[in-house]
């Protein structure tokens, strides 16, 4: 009982202190004058586009916009107060790591051809690669289809680009050629480059994705197919290339990271810090949803839907809800509250006691209870040295480097139903896919943490991949390597305290990953993953499909890229 009345106690001092710092942060909200937007030179149009929208549908707005050079963006973002319109060509790479940013649209590049093409059903098996579109689109010759299938097609490919300045960044990077090199002819816009791949079935083209999707359906216009890129250049277009079907696929595929970085650019919103002041979340969460229209009708590709959720859910995760102080409402106070959260106490103190003394031989079940996934149940070996792609690394007294996968990853994947290998003899560079961890036939690219060549595979993953899941750093090892560069690249690595700093952040990603990103058509769904109080239940992403273990890969495993 005396336990009891010291709980009563606290609770009402800890309920009394929380209401009058709820109060507090209630009287302190203010609502600003006018919001400050800045934009680079290169968005102008678009970011006066976006502010007269907004001002028009939030009458009650004042929104000031100004353009800055381009000498000048660096010192706008480290300036509070304002929020940021740019690009990544003018994102400042020396602060790029301490501002706040948030993608809200992108500037998408896509190869396209005509839906007749007679080699369209090979091309979506094998796409074609960037070496095989740069050898044509420079070739001084008349390139053959045969050259990109490889066979004896004599049929000559055509190749057109558009005449314009905010194209030849994106060109000359993924071709990897000075663009006065690039062949072909020119255009003078999208009109002129749609035409002619209308009138030439044999032809190849690059144009933004927004100017061949149609207005009204939201679809790739009739007459037009993008060419899918073989990005690995394995001849042969694998599970995670296989994002161009259809416009909605592609962008997706652009937003978890499978569609080549240097084909598109993000349109930022940045600030020195997150923007907290509620007209400010307003208007980003407006240029995140309704505002999305704007950019598409100035040439931009919009934000998949998931990801607008998501967005919005980052915007506001740490706010605390506003009471509108503009509509009277009834206050209620804070000791009323305490009064009943202590009554409730004594109520089921009550019933629990009588029913104990009704009951004195129940024992309550807890073999039902799942497992908990937390901090403290994840192993880290002293010695070990740990990599962002959680892989970890050991230096045997030979010379040589034992790896395999964390014991972070394999709480979070659950159980392993099959391992692939590469095999002994093989060199492997630092962040190329090293071996693959599926789980009914969902599967996870995991990236090597050293350079080397492989002396030797474990071989019982074979036969038994779970020795993953029960013993990650001694019967779960995965390969032993002769390392090229060890001692360049430990500078990478994480050990001791540094590490558990590390899965701390972990750990708090990957609850907002579950909370924020992933965006499910059941809404119970979640309580696969979380138990009541927020604990998280062991091997998480067992209960979700394909899709999620994508958009894991990209935000945790391909870090190193």
């Amino acid at each position: 009982m005396k336990n009891l009345m010291r709980l009563i106690g606290l609770m009402t001092f800890f309920v009394a202190f929380a209401n009058v710092n709820a109060l507090s942060s209630v009287h302190n909200t203010t609502v600003e004058d006018s919001i400050q937007v800045w934009t680079s030179p290169d968005l102008v149009d678009i970011a006066s586009t976006l502010v007269s929208a907004y001002v028009i549908n939030n009458p009650e707005a004042k929104i000031n916009v100004r353009e800055v050079p381009a000498n000048v963006v660096t010192n706008m973002t480290e300036e509070s107060g304002n929020i940021g319109l740019i690009t990544k060509n003018y994102l400042p790479i020396e602060s790029n790591e301490n501002i706040w940013k948030m993608a809200v649209g992108r500037d998408i590049i896509v190869p396209v051809m005509n839906s007749e093409n007679p080699f369209l059903v090979e091309l979506f098996k094998r796409g074609i690669s960037p070496e095989e579109l740069a050898a044509v689109f420079t070739n001084t010759g008349k390139p053959m289809w045969g050259n990109l299938l490889n066979n004896d097609q004599s049929n000559i490919v055509n190749c057109y680009s558009i005449s314009n300045e905010s194209y030849k960044p994106y060109l000359e990077e993924f071709l990897q050629t000075e663009l006065h090199k690039i062949k072909g002819k020119d255009v003078l816009g999208i009109d002129e480059m749609l035409q002619e791949i209308y009138n030439d079935k044999y032809s190849l083209g690059f144009c933004r994705l927004a100017d061949i999707i149609d207005f009204e359906s939201q679809e790739i216009k009739e007459g037009i197919s993008l060419v899918p890129i073989d990005f690995n250049g394995n001849n042969k277009v694998d599970f995670a290339e296989n994002i161009y079907n259809n416009s909605n696929t592609l962008e997706r595929g652009v937003w978890i990271g499978k569609y080549p970085k240097v084909l598109y650019s993000n349109i930022y919103t940045v600030a020195s810090k997150q923007p907290i002041k509620s007209d400010e979340l307003a208007f980003l969460k407006w240029v995140v949803t309704e505002g999305q229209q704007y950019l598409f009708e100035a040439g931009y590709s919009e934000l998949i839907l998931s990801e607008r959720q998501s967005k919005v859910q980052k915007l506001y995760a740490h706010q605390i809800p506003i009471i509108d102080v503009n509509k009277p409402k009834q206050a209620i106070s804070p000791w009323f509250v305490i009064v009943l959260i202590i009554t409730g106490i004594y109520i089921v103190y009550f019933v629990l006691t009588h029913f104990q003394l009704k009951n004195p031989d129940v024992v309550v079940d807890k073999t039902s209870k799942p497992k908990v996934f937390r901090e403290s149940t994840v192993v880290a070996p002293n010695g070990f040295f740990f990599d962002k792609t959680h892989t970890w690394a050991f230096m045997e007294k030979d010379g040589y480097v034992r790896i395999g996968i964390n014991d972070f990853l394999q709480h979070v994947t659950g159980a392993i139903t099959k391992v692939k290998l590469k095999n002994s003899g093989e060199f492997v560079k630092k962040g190329e896919p090293l071996l693959a961890l599926i789980q009914q036939g969902k599967q996870l690219n995991i990236h090597s943490p050293i350079s080397g060549k492989i002396k030797e595979v474990n071989a019982q993953l074979n036969d038994n991949s779970s020795i993953i899941n029960s013993s990650p750093y001694s019967e779960g090892w995965v390969y032993v390597i002769e390392s090229s560069n060890w001692l360049k690249e430990i500078k990478s690595f994480f050990m001791g305290e540094t590490y558990n700093e590390w899965i701390k952040n972990e750990f708090s990603r990957l609850k907002n990953f579950f909370s924020s990103t992933i965006k499910l058509d059941i809404p119970n769904h979640l309580q696969l993953v979380f138990q009541d109080g927020g604990e998280m239940n062991d091997g998480p992403m067992e209960n979700f499909g394909p899709e999620v273990w994508e958009e894991f890969q990209s935000q945790f495993i391909n870090r190193i890229k």
